[in-house]
């Protein structure tokens, strides 16, 4: 029996790989180098760049020449439904330095794209590679995505990575969302940053999660679920980079054992890189 060990993350840059008007945090250059430093075998980037901006972005080489392929899936959303977003139309971009089988665009409750990629991880070898960026408003909406991404997951039994920025956390007794779901929180999210406050209490319900794992077998690789988004974002940026809650996510079916987990440092994002080492069987 062949084992591969994989290097996998996930990062949302917070449409960084376009130009943003941010004045206390550095952009592109951040970026890449935080890119190089992670040096994942595949790595997702959910809110990469602006959709207009990728084949003008002067880090595409760089990315080349890092020895990554390059995806790019527009998210297409109902613009009047994203008044409040960074840019208007943003993509989700999959780096991998493996072959690619075959590359699907998927729709996820009628709201946003997200991709399916078969990698060759060996000889006779493959693996499943699902990113996603759920809604970051409505629990009913990321419910609606989630039951669409179950069907899809139960439609082979290769070996699975579900991984992106869920914009969802886990309930059950962990102590974020149970703070969050509090009627003083509650209270107070109308008068304190309300914009993120009752997005993040929405995030708390638990319902997306426990639906995806109950429903398809698979485990989040990080069982201490710890906190991978801050409150500084562009905007923001006053704000301290201070991990909050844990939105971003890596899912393995059980043929994929967990060799190493972490949260990366600050690299110039609102979120931090979630980064494993899996060992495929």
């Amino acid at each position: 029996m062949i084992i591969m060990i994989l290097k996998i993350a996930s990062w949302n840059v917070e449409v960084r790989l376009s130009r943003t008007n941010t004045k206390r945090r550095d952009n592109l250059s951040l970026i890449m180098k935080t890119i190089k430093k992670l040096n994942a075998d595949i790595l997702v980037l959910p809110e990469a760049h602006s959709e207009s901006s990728l084949d003008y972005l002067k880090s595409r080489q760089q990315l080349v020449d890092m020895g990554y392929k390059l995806f790019s899936v527009p998210y297409q959303d109902d613009s009047s439904l994203r008044a409040d977003a960074i840019a208007q139309q943003t993509s989700l971009m999959l780096l991998c330095k493996l072959p690619i089988k075959q590359f699907d665009i998927i729709r996820l409750g009628d709201f946003r794209n997200a991709f399916v990629a078969i990698v060759k991880a060996g000889p006779d070898q493959f693996l499943r590679v699902i990113s996603l960026h759920f809604d970051d408003r409505l629990e009913t909406t990321r419910l609606k995505q989630v039951i669409d991404l179950v069907n899809i997951i139960n439609q082979s039994m290769l070996p699975t990575i579900v991984l992106g920025d869920f914009n969802a956390m886990h309930g059950e007794d962990l102590w974020p969302s149970k703070f969050l779901r509090t009627k003083l929180v509650n209270l107070l999210a109308h008068i304190v940053l309300p914009s993120i406050s009752l997005k993040a209490i929405e995030m708390a319900r638990g319902d997306v999660l426990k639906t995806l794992e109950t429903s398809t077998g698979l485990t989040d690789v990080d069982t201490k679920h710890r906190p991978t988004t801050t409150p500084k974002k562009i905007g923001f940026e006053w704000l301290p980079s201070i991990r909050l809650i844990q939105i971003d996510h890596m899912f393995v079916s059980k043929d994929i054992k967990v060799n190493r987990f972490c949260v990366a440092a600050d690299g110039g994002s609102d979120h931090r890189a979630i980064v494993a080492d899996l060992l495929i069987k």
